[in-house]
């Protein structure tokens, strides 16, 4: 496997994230599988980013009285899909679609 390396900067938010997130289990278990399967900076960078907005605050604030619940058009009901289809490379495409909420 590849390993990266770290600026300076990057180095110390990954000093201070693995302090703050050992208190936090689910965090820190996100945190370390991330750490063993990310090759790519930019990816780790982004993900150092977000968890250090995280745990400082700076994230954005949602106003859940502005989140809409989803229409009938959108959510289909589960009974009401059509079976699958027996060829497997046509059901890897519908997988390939799917979105789980």
């Amino acid at each position: 496997m590849a390993t990266a390396t770290l600026s300076p900067v990057e180095a110390e938010k990954i000093s201070t994230l693995q302090s703050a997130v050992a208190s936090l289990p689910q965090i820190r278990q996100a945190y370390l599988i991330f750490l063993h399967f990310s090759v790519f900076e930019n990816e780790k960078s982004g993900f150092i980013n977000l968890v250090a907005r995280y745990l400082s605050g700076e994230a954005q604030h949602i106003e859940w009285s502005k989140i809409q619940t989803p229409t009938d058009e959108v959510v289909i009901p589960y009974d009401s899909l059509a079976p699958a289809p027996e060829d497997a490379a046509e059901t890897k495409k519908l997988l390939d679609k799917l979105v789980v909420c």
